[in-house]
């Protein structure tokens, strides 16, 4: 049986159990009205069902006796017989459930016929009929009549919907039902009625002049009055906006060879879609070689441009509004290329041209620079050179540029590299040229007219003309043509060339003659050879000033030919009571301080002095005889001040101190050992510096190469005179005298170190003292710890001795009396003897223990007491001599200052 079987069934049991047969109609007509008829449940004249819904009527007899009912059968509202639902009528292969017919019957228990709908449609309404025959004799008829009505239906009412902005929409919302609903609207929860925004039409809400504030969720209600029925549907509007390109610009340039962007933006809701066409070709570049777009942000890359690329290109955005197109020209800028730029010769003081050709889109413009200037020309008369102008002949449809420079009245100068400039958008082109400016021979770079020699020397005379073309060269000596002297030799015929001679005599100290010539012209040059000569004595040497140790010359070179200058002056000195050859000499180069130093005090002098050129040294001459003084005390030391113009103070950087600083002045025979420096707050009365009564500060400086001194703790803003006075075993000299003033304000004081705190030769001392000690450490560990090092070679050396040296046999003496924590007994046993503390009568003594092995077992033992040492001005030091038998101990007194 299947599913909507078995449902009829229960339902027809659902009534008979719970309702119970309808009470029986009297049929007057006939005998048997009081007790036979039909009855349709559900009860009922009429029946009003909806559309697509499953209904069941079933036909029931009411009678005594049901097996008197026969032929009972449903008929339609055409009268037509309705099937009974069997296995027959049933397509083959069809599926339960899916194979129905949509309407049949089907026999229930108690001849009950029972009619199914399974989707009521609308053409089945009408009036069935339910027949039957009683005992075979009496009809039996019972009708139904079955009204259809429709639910509310959405037959077109999509619940997304999008108006475009500016644009009347209607908001669709078709209904259907039956009976004919009612339809009213809801904007965000308000019901809408019409007015001039919106208008209320049978099958939509009409918008007019769409906006984005219309954005929302509209309610279309229907409802059916007679039935009850109400129905909504929530539609959301989302306005949209057709897109509008903006921002396009009407041209772009784009650079030959380098990758290119151009941006296309655009406004819409929802935000548009971008594609680009090249208009001449209309071709979607999204897919052509080199182009790429994001569709997304509208940006058309161009990669590796060139020159074909350009043209128009038309950008379209496009969203579910609409579309949007505009176009933009692509102009494609192809970088300056030089195509010629050859050399150009021309003769001095001529007129000459450089022309450069270069090609370019749009055509470049071209300027020269010369190589030795950062600047390039401009286009026009040079404001700075009327002799140079350079033109430019541009032609835009070729894309060629055509510069000329001309130089009027050429000058050697001009010669040289010329740089060649192409420039436009797309950037610059260089290439280089050369303007080469031919003139007659010339030696600008000679500069030397008289060579010297001496004593025969060869020397080179040497010619150098410059000249474009290179100059040959030819030389006369004395106006005649030189030809085969011996002493003469020629070496290149230009534009360099050089004679070597040899002059062996007066004759070839004369005037020579380089000739040079060329296409454009002859020059000549004359070199003068002469012979040189020692330098003659000084012209002045005097004695300007004498110390004890010291003297100072005054001393002017001699008259010297000129290009031989004097080179140095030496003095040679000596004492009265020694030779020459015994003399000293001091060397100065000229115009230096001429100071004679380490001279003995009281002592007579002679000097004598010797200029020295490239020839030689001359002879010596201006011959002096002086005594030097006495030992006295030193000279005036000289402040260093850093004075300011127009004034006699020095300021200091700093408000509570000064760094005050000296020339070591001479000691005059006795070594200086310290400077005394005096320092006054003083003040301006009446012009001239005073200092305060009582307020000066004296101190005093141990050096003899001191130089400079910290004043400190010095007034802020406070004028100062400081004196420093050197000061030798005779006595103070003379006071070096300045003044300053301090900074205003509070300063840092600079810590200064105002002396050597430790000498090298103590820091040395000290870092070996300390790496010895290290090293003694490191070696009782390791004796200690791992049984090697120094320390436990010698004690594995001394433990190996022959048993019958003495040392060996007593032991070391020293080891009781200072004994060595880090060596072990065993040295102690080294020769049999053992020395142990012991404790007798209150006194520590130490016993030295002999051991003679007579019997690896019981080995005989001696002891013999020894009083420890306390030192107490007075040492007693005990020896002990052993001899294998018998010890002789010996002890002596050592006073601190004996000489034991």
């Amino acid at each position: 049986m299947t599913a909507d079987a078995k449902l009829c069934v229960s339902l027809i049991c659902l009534y008979f159990f719970n309702v119970g047969p309808a009470p029986l109609k009297v049929n007057y007509s006939s005998p048997f009205a009081n007790a036979v008829s039909l009855e349709i449940l559900p009860s009922g004249d009429v029946l009003t069902k909806s559309i697509g819904s499953s209904i069941l009527l079933t036909c029931k007899p009411s009678v005594t006796d049901a097996q008197l009912i026969s032929k009972i059968q449903w008929l339609d509202p055409q009268g037509r017989v309705i099937e009974p639902l069997t296995l027959s009528v049933r397509p083959v292969g069809s599926v339960q459930g899916n194979s129905k017919p949509m309407m049949y019957t089907e026999m229930h228990q108690g001849n009950g016929l029972a009619l199914f709908f399974n989707s009521l449609q609308e053409d089945q309404a009408g009036t069935y009929s339910c027949s039957a025959m009683y005992a075979n004799t009496e009809p039996l008829t019972k009708n139904v009549t079955i009204e259809t009505i429709i639910a509310i239906t959405w037959d077109d009412a999509p619940p997304n919907q999008y108006p475009i902005l500016g644009e009347d929409f209607p908001i669709k919302c078709k209904v259907r039902a039956r009976p004919s609903p009612s339809v009213d609207w809801l904007y965000n929860g308000e019901l809408i009625t019409t007015n001039d925004h919106y208008v209320i039409e049978t099958h939509s809400l009409k918008i007019k002049n769409v906006q984005e504030s219309d954005d929302g969720i509209y309610t279309c209600r229907a409802s059916v009055m007679t039935t009850g029925q109400l129905e909504e549907r929530a539609i959301r509007v989302e306005v949209h906006v057709r897109p509008v390109i903006e921002g396009l610009e009407s041209g772009v340039e784009i650079i030959e060879g380098e990758n290119a962007n151009i941006v296309c933006k655009a406004t819409g809701k929802p935000p548009p879609k971008f594609t680009w066409v090249k208009s001449l070709e209309q071709r979607n570049l999204a897919s052509a070689d080199r182009f790429s777009v994001d569709e997304d942000t509208g940006i058309l890359t161009i990669t590796n441009a060139n020159r074909d690329d350009a043209g128009e290109y038309q950008c379209t955005a496009t969203n579910a509004a609409g579309t949007a197109s505009d176009v933009i020209l692509v102009a494609v800028v192809v970088k300056p290329k030089i195509m010629e730029f050859r050399n150009s010769t021309s003769v001095v003081e001529k007129s000459a041209t450089l022309t450069c050709m270069a090609y370019g889109r749009p055509p470049p413009i071209v300027t020269f620079r010369k190589h030795t200037s950062d600047t390039p020309y401009v286009i026009a008369v040079q404001p700075n050179d009327d002799r140079i102008t350079l033109a430019n002949d541009r032609n835009d449809p070729s894309g060629e540029t055509t510069a000329v420079l001309t130089i009027e009245n050429l000058l050697r100068s001009d010669d040289g590299l010329y740089e060649c400039i192409a420039q436009n958008k797309g950037g610059e082109a260089f290439k280089t040229g050369h303007l080469t400016v031919e003139f007659p021979p010339s030696f600008a770079t000679m500069k030397n007219l008289t060579i010297w020699s001496w004593d025969q020397r060869p020397v080179n005379l040497t010619c150098i003309a410059e000249s474009i073309p290179n100059a040959t060269i030819r030389w006369q000596h004395n106006g005649f043509e030189i030809d085969n002297d011996p002493q003469i030799t020629k070496i290149g015929n230009g534009p360099i060339s050089t004679l070597t001679v040899l002059p062996l005599d007066k004759r070839y100290y004369s005037n020579y003659k380089c000739i040079a010539s060329n296409i454009h012209g002859t020059r000549d040059y004359h070199i003068i050879l002469r012979e040189a000569y020692k330098p003659r004595e000084l012209s002045k040497a005097r004695i300007a000033a004498i110390t004890a140790t010291s003297v100072t010359f005054d001393l002017e070179p001699p008259v010297v030919q000129p290009g031989l200058p004097v080179r140095t002056i030496t003095v040679q000195y000596r004492q009265t009571d020694h030779t020459w050859a015994t003399a000293k000499n001091k060397t100065w180069a000229i115009d230096s301080p001429y100071i004679l130093e380490g001279l003995t005090p009281e002592t007579i002098y002679d000097f004598r002095f010797s200029a020295r050129n490239d020839v030689g040294d001359g002879n010596w001459g201006n011959n002096l005889h002086e005594s030097t003084p006495r030992r006295s005390f030193p000279n005036e030391p000289k402040i260093l001040s850093k004075l300011s113009p127009g004034s006699d103070y020095e300021v200091s950087q700093y408000s509570n101190q000064f760094e005050l600083r000296w020339l070591i002045p001479v000691d005059n025979g006795e070594p200086i050992d310290l400077y005394q420096i005096k320092y006054c707050p003083i003040s301006r009365v009446r012009g001239t510096w005073q200092a305060e009564s009582g307020s000066c500060i004296v101190e005093e400086v141990r050096s003899q190469i001191r130089s400079n001194y910290w004043l400190k703790n010095l007034k802020a803003d406070t004028f100062y005179r400081v004196e420093v006075r050197a000061h030798n075993a005779i006595e103070y000299g003379p006071p070096g005298t300045a003044q300053f003033k301090t900074a205003r304000g509070q300063e840092t004081q600079v810590m200064q170190h105002e002396g050597a705190l430790i000498s090298s030769a103590a820091i040395i001392g000290i870092v070996i003292a300390v790496l010895f000690i290290l090293i003694i450490v490191v070696d009782v560990i390791c004796c200690c710890a791992n049984k090697t090092g120094i320390i436990f070679y010698i004690c594995e050396r001394s433990r190996r001795k022959p048993v019958d040296e003495d040392d060996a046999k007593l032991g070391s003496l020293y080891g009781w009396r200072f004994p060595l924590p880090y060596c072990d007994q065993k040295m102690a046993n080294v020769a049999g003897v053992t020395a142990i503390q012991d404790s007798d009568g209150g006194k520590n003594t130490i016993k030295l223990v002999k051991h003679t092995v007579i019997d690896e077992k019981e080995p005989l033992r001696e002891e013999k007491k020894i009083t420890p040492i306390i030192d107490s001005g007075l040492r007693r030091e005990t020896s002990v001599n052993f001899n294998g038998k018998t010890s002789v101990s010996k002890t002596g007194f050592v006073g601190k200052d004996s000489a034991v």
